[in-house]
């Protein structure tokens, strides 16, 4: 598995193999906490076909259910985190964030779910394993060292708009008494600053609230702008009270790296899902 990684960033991102083959990505910025276990998984080493080819982990794209929770039970297990300790987000591009315990686990893996328009998890129960799915939006890994609590975010244009980095700090401090200055945080991998192509009815929020770094337009094909979530991201995590050094930016744009990861932009929708997990442990 070969990944291109995107010039000037932190080298944050490590592939590794589980002990039943299958591939999957690590963060190096979290694996100084031993107490926590974290992954993003791959395209490689699932049992789905064709377009969902082969660890598809999205649900309502046409995959077969069954192929879908072997994907699961794969990734899970090469992960050392075991599908039925899951957690599966219901996103829907909401800003909505809910804390949850051991008795949600297997929820939207193996099991129907008992909420529905959430886009971020937090927990401080150990062995539930957060789940969210990617395949250009953004995925947000929250740790906090102190308390021992953990969330995970998606983040796409309008999750990130809204700024749904801010709520889940705020749950967070709801559910354990976070300080967001003594948070680290990783913005994990999605599409990157110079793929992501958008019109002026995006470009124009985005040009409200943040600087031009993030909004920039596209001089080759006029009325199109590219736009940074992980910059605008990164920008959400420090207003909210989390320091510079501790947000850690991928290194990975998930349309640069079609063959690898699953992108919706890179295959005209064409695609499975990739997914995200941070566990307690």
């Amino acid at each position: 598995m070969e990944l291109k990684l995107i010039d000037g960033r932190e080298k944050m991102t490590e592939a590794r193999v589980g002990k039943n083959g299958v591939p999957f990505l690590t963060f190096k910025p979290l694996e100084k906490f031993t107490w926590l276990r974290n992954g993003f998984s791959t395209r490689e080493g699932g049992v789905s076909e064709d377009i969902f080819k082969s660890l598809n982990l999205a649900h309502n794209r046409g995959d077969k259910t069954e192929n879908i929770v072997e994907n699961f039970k794969l990734i899970g297990e090469a992960m050392e985190m075991p599908a039925e300790n899951m957690v599966y987000a219901q996103q829907t591009h909401t800003t909505t964030v809910l804390t949850v315990d051991h008795t949600r686990c297997g929820m939207g893996v193996l099991k129907d779910r008992d909420f529905h328009d959430v886009d971020a998890l937090v927990t401080d129960d150990p062995g539930v394993v957060l789940v969210t799915g990617h395949a250009d939006c953004i995925p947000l890994f929250f740790v906090d060292p102190v308390h021992k609590a953990i969330g995970l975010a998606h983040a796409g244009w309008k999750g990130t708009i809204n700024n749904i980095a801010a709520e889940v700090i705020r749950e967070m401090y709801r559910s354990f008494k976070t300080d967001p200055e003594e948070l680290v945080v990783v913005i994990g991998p999605g599409v990157c600053g110079n793929c992501y192509e958008v019109g002026e009815d995006v470009a124009s929020q985005f040009r409200k609230k943040y600087d031009t770094n993030v909004i920039r337009t596209k001089v080759s094909v006029p009325g199109k702008y590219t736009l940074d979530l992980h910059l605008a991201n990164m920008y959400n995590m420090q207003r909210a009270g989390v320091p510079e050094e501790n947000i850690h930016v991928s290194d990975v744009c998930t349309m640069e790296n079609p063959d690898v990861l699953f992108s919706h932009r890179a295959t005209d929708g064409k695609r499975g899902g990739c997914c995200a997990f941070l566990e307690i442990i």
